[in-house]
């Protein structure tokens, strides 16, 4: 038991039942199974945070003052991963026509190849998906969240690769190629993200304002009693360089304390400090915080629903929560 209070095995529990953790979880499994089909086809430089560009451009061009709100981060952050994706050749920024102060984001020829590419694959991921969970399994599953999204009131642009299908499936099949039958992959990225912001929010409300989202490697994994730096490594399922560099991050901001392990002095030993406690604490208010949120906005039986779906699809899908995949990092 910590000096807060808080078994390991409560900390556990809440961990791997955490809705965000969840969507998480699923998502990081859609997103690695996207880059992998890209790999194949030729796209082999795009990452999973350029998605916060490529799903929010529209076919007419989109001011970066709109991506940067719409993929909920600041606009210099947007800028830079504009800059990055044009150097990639699928975007091209220039002067909006009607504001000369405005930048206008538009795809590039490649661009365009890239949403026609994927929307094979994303239907691929769909087949795959519904032969390992079940067709009416994952049509339920998309239908709870879209539920949830609306009525949450997160907005579910038609920009990247849904631009491209702007019809919904009517009878006869998916022979007409013009929509898309599966949005798992956004639906899910859309109310993670919605989740992350709201405990973001909540947790600054606390104090806690330096944690950013790639610190919840460490975060998310390290054990009550402290835990050695290739433990911890392995339990967040991230290289020891990159465990290492977000602990000493942490450390500076006075949630971890790194030092000899005194059964091996080869060894250095990750504990929390009591900052990083009262952050654990914060947090499994967060959690409960954004349940209830979610509760009043889309119902308690919605959002038990969706529930009841994200874990058989997770258990299904042998997906281990929570996840901090190297792609994130």
């Amino acid at each position: 038991m910590s000096s807060h209070g808080i078994s390991q095995e409560t900390l556990d529990a809440a961990r791997r039942e955490n809705l965000g953790h969840q969507l998480v979880a699923l998502a990081d499994d859609f997103a690695g199974r996207v880059l992998a089909a890209y790999r194949q086809r030729g796209y082999a430089d795009i990452r999973p945070v350029h998605g916060a560009v490529l799903r929010n451009v529209g076919l007419e061009g989109t001011r970066l003052t709109v991506l940067a709100a719409r993929a909920g981060i600041t606009h210099r952050a947007m800028a830079k991963l504009v800059d990055n994706v044009v150097a990639m050749g699928l975007v091209t920024k220039r002067p909006d026509p009607d504001d000369a102060r405005a930048s206008l984001i538009t795809f590039t020829p490649r661009g365009l190849r890239l949403l026609r590419d994927s929307s094979d694959v994303i239907e691929g991921i769909g087949r795959d998906y519904s032969a390992l969970i079940g067709a009416r399994a994952l049509h339920a599953l998309e239908s709870h969240l879209y539920t949830v999204l609306t009525a949450l009131g997160i907005e579910i642009t038609r920009s990247g690769l849904q631009a491209l299908h702007s019809t919904e499936p009517g009878p006869g099949g998916t022979g007409s190629r013009k929509y898309l039958s599966h949005n798992l992959g956004r639906y899910l990225q859309l109310l993670a993200d919605d989740y992350n912001r709201r405990c973001t929010r909540f947790m600054a409300k606390k104090g806690h304002t330096g944690v950013r989202t790639d610190h919840l490697a460490v975060v998310s994994h390290l054990g009550l009693s402290g835990m050695t730096l290739s433990q911890l490594s392995e339990s967040a399922g991230i290289s020891l360089q990159a465990t290492g560099k977000q602990v000493v991050s942490l450390r500076r901001l006075g949630y971890v304390t790194v030092e000899v392990d005194v059964r091996d002095k080869r060894v250095r030993r990750i504990s929390f400090t009591e900052r990083g406690h009262a952050f654990i604490c914060a947090l499994l208010a967060a959690f409960a915080s954004i349940e209830q949120e979610y509760a009043t906005l889309a119902g308690t039986s919605n959002l038990r629903l969706l529930r009841r779906s994200l874990g058989d699809t997770i258990n299904a899908l042998e997906l281990t929560v929570p996840l901090c995949s190297q792609a994130r990092l």
